[in-house]
């Protein structure tokens, strides 16, 4: 077999990665194939011409429900996409689903072999779409009047529906129709086309440019925009020119003489489990660049126009009320920590921050002292007499109950001071693990007894223990300087110029990872991200390149996927099986390796477990003090055991990590990014499995943010966000282990296998370990103090149990434990396995 290359940094556009997909397709070169699909998607997710030939790719690897997957992603976005309903039927679904898809083939004008099977919609619904090409509008509406009587809920109709009501230009029943089946179909961009051109008409320049921006996003190619309005479209010049990719691929000899390539006869390709990683060096073209059309003329005296209102507000009354910026503390345990004077200095940098605040655009701000008479009293409420999390809690309610009634609300909040001014609040621990209980400021976020995800951003400006307030006062001056800096004040036009830009020229953040080596494959999923997998250290690390001091302070993000304990400061490695041989678990890094050069990062988020303890520690005994004193702006870390993935699929902490720095690349607020990661960890979790179980429970819980929530990183790459009032889940099933589930249960023979020779290359020693069985039951398996209902007999699964391994290790002299958890379900097969960090 021959086989061809071309250069190594040769750039290919998308034209010739396309010829080159479909060569792979006729030659049957699928993995090439496949894998370009995927290298390409990499950089262009939405381009859904490659997504349907990934799609053709897993289907002919006879991996269908890949193929399924891709393509219901396809019609999701695309309903019109014929070629993809053509395509699901035949991979193996569900008979109602195959149903829709050969209607839809019928109304796109494909053809189906049995027309006598399609519903009555499909025939009247083709003619709907014949109609409306013809011009003959009133026809098209008629009939469509016709098929809304029979009362049906799928994308195609209401997809028509709107298009024979949009080319009549009825603007009030257009919007009207456009935001229903936009809430009805939210993934649907044409829905979001539609919707995007009339807000712009009615003078909602915000929301529709954020509308455009996800259109274009997610049809890279803009397919959708020119079905609707044509090739030269007014939009147009916010899809770039031209797309492409540095190409290095080796290719099939078949695939090479298709294209005419010249031919070289070594060479072997190679079968890879991962997606290609290279990085486009950000020289395709951008749109900005263009040849000035009429078209593009007309686009941006719009967004000159634009530019001359976007000075109005958009951030504000989501849900009808003001937001308002909290700066919380109490003043009992500031006086009991740092005495009197201190706490009046530090009243006074929270007042500064107040009034910085209050010139926000958009919002207010105010100082809350729970336990304070005279601030009570200017707000109406009543003082707390004791410090206890739960009563702070409730005093929040309260002041956000005050605030509806002048029209405001909470839309962010700031706690100053450590365990001891502000309590942690102590919530049950959902695992069974060396933890009695998880240290959480999630509760101060809630107006519910939901305590996963948060109503609001909150923050918490942490310092040492003892009496010296010199971190927490230095933390709370560089808020103060942060939002006094001035902010760059580019042309609107400039402005959404560089955020569709952004789309297509993905530019690594500056930043650094370091991950223990045996979990190396899921943080470089985690740390996609920021940066090249090159950036991303391990410990050991065997021949690699280790990090310098240097390294550790001099970028702007970092991120740590180690191990930590709860009474050590260093946090550690720990060597893969594949190693070298060595130290299982050597320090990879302790306080004193982090330097005091004016540089640290901005935001610093860290897996390790115990990360966020730093209660009764100064910045010598725990790295994230160290950090925040060195100026991190923000420190995120898990206040006890936290788990993680040894590779892909990621879940617990890895999960979170990562949709974290996915949303910071999406240019939200750091505390925002915070609180969207929850959410969406908790949306990908439902969707995975139905329901959080105890590892997933833990990790909302257990990581806190150190920093000002209002925090926002203002690189060039990343296009900055307003804050938004954000939906959380209304309902979440959780399962956890069972208290009482463990003590009767025998672990049979073969399942105890299948524990050790899952875990034997990530657990030294283990057959040393302690293994417990148990069951998993509905709900909590503890009682939290805020709950005053008695708790029912709890409900307990058949159909999945736990096994929690508890492997000891020696570190220093000392016992500690590395935990992991497998699930299992009622056929003895292991669904998850999830690792302490």
């Amino acid at each position: 077999m021959e086989y061809s290359h071309t250069k190594h940094d040769e750039k290919i556009n998308r034209g010739t990665v396309i010829q080159l997909i479909v060569s792979a397709l006729q030659n049957n070169k699928f993995v090439f194939g496949r894998q370009l699909a995927q290298k390409w998607l990499s950089f262009y997710p939405g381009d859904l011409t490659v997504q349907y030939y990934l799609a053709l790719f897993y289907q002919k690897e006879n991996q269908l429900e890949l193929a399924a997957d891709e393509t219901r992603k396809i019609i999701e976005t695309d309903p019109e996409y014929l070629s993809a309903h053509e395509l699901l039927v035949t991979l193996p679904i569900a008979d109602d689903e195959k149903d829709l898809s050969s209607a839809c083939i019928h109304v796109l004008g494909g053809v189906t072999k049995n027309k006598s099977a399609l519903p009555a919609w499909g025939p009247a619904l083709r003619v709907v779409k014949k109609s409306i090409g013809k011009e003959k509008f009133d026809n098209a509406g008629d009939l469509m009047v016709r098929i809304l009587s029979l009362k049906l809920d799928n994308p195609i109709i209401n997809l028509f529906h709107l298009k024979s009501i949009y080319f009549q230009k009825d603007s009030n029943s257009i919007r009207n129709l456009a935001e229903i089946y936009h809430n009805k179909w939210p993934n649907t961009l044409f829905y979001k086309l539609i919707l995007a051109e009339q807000l712009l008409e009615s003078g909602d320049e915000e929301e529709a440019v954020n509308l455009l921006h996800d259109c274009v996003a997610k049809d890279s190619s803009g397919q959708i925009a020119r079905r609707l309005w044509g090739d030269q479209h007014v939009f147009l010049p916010l899809w770039p020119d031209e797309l492409s990719i540095r190409f290095d691929f080796q290719v099939p000899g078949e695939v090479a003489s298709d294209m005419g390539w010249n031919r070289l006869p070594e060479g072997k390709f190679e079968e890879s489990n991962y997606i290609y990683e290279d990085q486009s060096d950000g020289s395709t073209k951008s749109f900005s660049g263009a040849p000035r059309s009429k078209a593009f003329m007309e686009a941006e005296k719009e967004f000159q126009r634009i530019a001359k209102s976007i000075k109005k507000d958009f951030s504000g009354k989501l849900d009808g009320r003001f937001p308002v910026y909290i700066i919380m503390t109490t003043k009992t345990g500031m006086i009991q920590q740092y005495g009197l004077q201190t706490y009046n200095v530090i009243n006074q940098s929270m007042a500064q921050i107040n009034q910085v605040l209050q010139k926000k655009s958009g919002w207010d701000s105010l100082i809350f002292i729970p336990d304070d008479a005279k601030t009570q009293q200017k707000l109406n409420l009543v003082p707390i007499t004791i410090i206890d999390p739960w009563k702070i809690k409730l005093a929040i309610h309260d002041l956000d109950k005050m605030l509806a009634k002048r029209g405001e609300r909470i839309g962010a909040l700031l706690i100053v001071g450590g365990n001891e001014v502000v309590p942690f609040h102590r919530l049950p621990n959902p695992t069974d693990d060396v933890d009695d209980e998880i240290y959480s400021d999630n509760p101060y976020g809630s107006l519910d007894n939901n305590y996963f995800v948060t109503n609001w951003p909150l923050g918490r400006v942490i310092g040492e223990k003892g009496q010296d307030a010199g971190l927490l006062i230095q933390q709370l001056r560089q808020i103060v300087k942060f939002h006094m800096q001035p902010k760059s004040a580019n042309k609107v036009w400039e402005r959404i110029v560089r955020s569709f830009t952004n789309i297509f020229t993905y530019k690594y953040l500056s930043s650094f990872g370091y991950s223990a080596s045996v979990w190396k494959r899921s943080s470089t999923t985690v740390y996609k991200a920021l940066g090249e997998s090159k950036s991303l250290y391990i410990s050991p690390n065997g021949k690699k390149q280790s990090l310098t001091k240097q390294d550790l302070v001099s970028v702007d993000f970092g991120y740590f996927n180690l191990h930590g304990l709860v009474d050590r400061p260093e946090w550690y490695g720990q060597r893969d099986y594949l190693d070298p041989p060595g130290n299982d678990y050597p320090v990879a890094l302790s306080p004193e390796d982090l330097i005091n050069n004016g540089k640290a990062p901005k935001v610093l988020l860290t897996e390790a477990c115990y990360g966020g303890h730093v209660f009764g520690k100064n910045e010598n005994e725990s790295i994230a003090l160290k950090y925040l004193s060195l100026g991190t702006n923000v420190v995120i870390g898990s206040t006890s055991t936290s788990y993680g993935s040894v590779a892909p699929p990621l879940i617990a902490a890895d999960l979170f990590a990562q949709l974290f720095w996915q949303h910071i690349r999406e240019g939200y607020l750091v505390g925002e990014s915070f609180q969207r990661a929850k959410i969406s960890f908790v949306q990908e979790m439902m969707n995975r499995q139905g329901y959080l179980d105890g590892e997933d429970q833990k990790t909302l819980i257990q990581f806190v943010y150190y920093g000002d929530p209002f925090f926002i990183y203002e690189g060039k790459e990343i296009q900055i966000k307003r804050v938004n009032l954000i939906d959380r889940p209304d309902k979440i099933r959780t399962i956890s282990d069972h208290k009482n589930g463990g003590s009767n249960m025998d672990i049979p023979e073969e399942t105890m296998q299948q524990v050790k020779s899952t875990l034997k290359s990530y657990l030294p020693g283990i057959d040393n370990a302690d293994v417990k069985m148990s069951r998993l039951q509905i709900g909590s398996s503890r009682q939290g103090k805020a709950d005053n209902q008695k708790q029912s007999k709890p409900k307990v699964l058949s159909d999945k149990f736990m096994v929690t391994v508890r492997n000891p290790i020696q570190i220093n002299k000392n016992r500690y434990y590395q935990i992991a958890r497998l699930t299992f379900d009622k056929k003895g097969s292991v669904i998850k396995v999830a690792m302490s960090r």
